[in-house]
């Protein structure tokens, strides 16, 4: 059973190992949970794997870890959704992002759009993929997850179009038609998904989209705020060919 305090450790990769956990993590670990030596964890490396481990000795700048057994289980997701949602004020993308992640999203594309209420800054671009990057750990933390997605750099629409993208791809949309019921259970893989700022995609960036391979999907009858977009999205997703009714 894996213990409820989990660390992100990258190079945690087999049972024996000891390791040096510093930074954050172990600022966490020493100072927030106050662990003690003997007591037990979790370590993940942000690419698919988890670990039980041991505390052996915690000191002011690192904890000492014994690497126990790997932990088995699925908690990734066999679908790869990119969600690609477009830059908000606040603590509106934060919250995409934070969900998006518990709900097993496997990478994030900001897009500035032209109706986007938060302009693409230059300079900013880093900093501001660092903190999105922050709060994609910690839901990976919370909710057992053991791959950290990646945030890309936010980028212009056309910049955003020359990426290596899924050909499964959707813009969502009030004008699209509504999402209808599957066939049959799809086969899962990796898909796009678009989101639009509050005041929706401008017309030329929806035929910009249509243009490379976006089907313009709405997710039923009524309007929904960007943020409620994006969870419902990776949910609808996720239950028609992920993980949500296995």
């Amino acid at each position: 059973m894996a213990s409820s305090a989990r660390f992100h450790c990258p190079d945690v990769s087999a049972s024996g190992q000891t390791l040096h956990l510093v930074g954050e993590e172990h600022h966490h670990l020493r100072n927030v949970l106050r662990l003690k030596p003997g007591d037990r964890l979790s370590l993940f490396d942000g690419r698919g794997k988890s670990f039980q481990a041991a505390l052996v000795s915690t000191g002011a700048r690192e904890s000492v870890l014994l690497v126990g057994a790997q932990e088995l289980g699925r908690p990734e997701s066999p679908l790869a959704i990119h969600l690609a949602p477009a830059l908000a004020k606040g603590e509106k993308l934060d919250l995409m992002i934070q969900k998006g992640t518990e709900l097993g999203v496997f990478a994030f594309h900001p897009v500035a759009s032209l109706r986007a209420d938060l302009k693409l800054e230059p300079g900013r671009a880093e900093a501001r993929c660092e903190r999105w990057r922050r709060v994609a750990l910690e839901a990976c933390k919370q909710s057992g997850r053991t791959r950290v997605p990646e945030i890309f750099p936010p980028a212009g629409l056309e910049e955003f179009l020359r990426r290596d993208l899924p050909q499964d791809r959707t813009v969502l949309d009030p004008s699209g038609e509504i999402l209808g019921e599957p066939a049959a259970r799809e086969e899962a893989g990796d898909c796009l998904i678009a989101i639009g700022p509050e005041g929706g995609w401008d017309p030329e960036e929806l035929a910009r989209m249509r243009a490379h391979g976006f089907k313009v999907l709405r997710l039923g009858p009524r309007t929904l705020r960007a943020e409620t977009a994006a969870i419902a999205a990776a949910c609808v997703w996720q239950l028609r060919n992920g993980d949500l009714n296995l």
